[in-house]
C-alpha cells in the first residue's frame, strides 16, 4: 500500500511517465489488435476493442504504482478507473470508427490518431480523479 501522506509526483515526472506507461499499454493494445486482425481474422473495430481492454489492465497497474504513485485504495481507484475506462472505451470506438470506417483510413493509422486524441483527457481525469490523493 502506498503512503497516504506521500505527494503525487509533479507534472514534469507524471506526464512523461503517463506517456511511457501509455506506450507500454498501447503496445499491448496494438499487439492484441494486430494479432486479432492478422492472425485470427477479427474485424478491425472488434479487434481494437479487445486490444483496448488488454491495454487497460496494463495501464491501471502501471499508472497506480509508477505514474501517479497513488495513495488511493484499490477499492476507490479501481471503480473510478473503470468508469473513466468506459468513457475512453466509447471514445476509442467512436474515434476509430470515424477515422477507419467513415474516412477510410487504414486501421493502424486510425488507431494511432485515436490514441493521440485520447491522451490529454485521459491524463487529466486519471491525475485529478482516479489516482488523486486519498480523501
Amino acid at each position: 500500500m502506498q503512503n497516504p501522506k506521500a505527494e503525487m509526483p509533479r507534472h514534469r515526472y507524471s506526464i512523461p511517465m503517463y506517456i511511457g506507461v501509455g506506450g507500454i499499454a498501447t503496445a499491448s493494445h496494438y499487439a492484441t489488435t494486430i494479432a486479432a486482425v492478422e492472425l485470427a481474422g477479427v474485424q478491425p473495430l472488434a479487434a481494437s476493442a479487445g486490444g483496448f481492454a488488454v491495454g487497460a489492465v496494463v495501464k491501471y497497474w502501471l499508472s497506480y504504482f509508477v505514474t501517479f504513485r497513488s495513495a488511493q485504495s484499490h477499492s476507490a481507484a479501481l471503480p473510478r478507473f473503470a468508469a473513466t475506462l468506459a468513457i475512453l472505451f466509447a471514445l476509442n470506438a467512436a474515434f476509430f470508427a470515424m477515422f477507419n470506417q467513415w474516412l477510410g483510413l487504414h486501421y493502424l493509422v486510425a488507431q494511432v490518431l485515436t490514441t493521440v486524441a485520447l491522451i490529454p483527457p485521459g491524463y487529466i481525469v486519471n491525475r485529478l480523479w482516479v489516482f488523486g490523493r486519498a480523501e
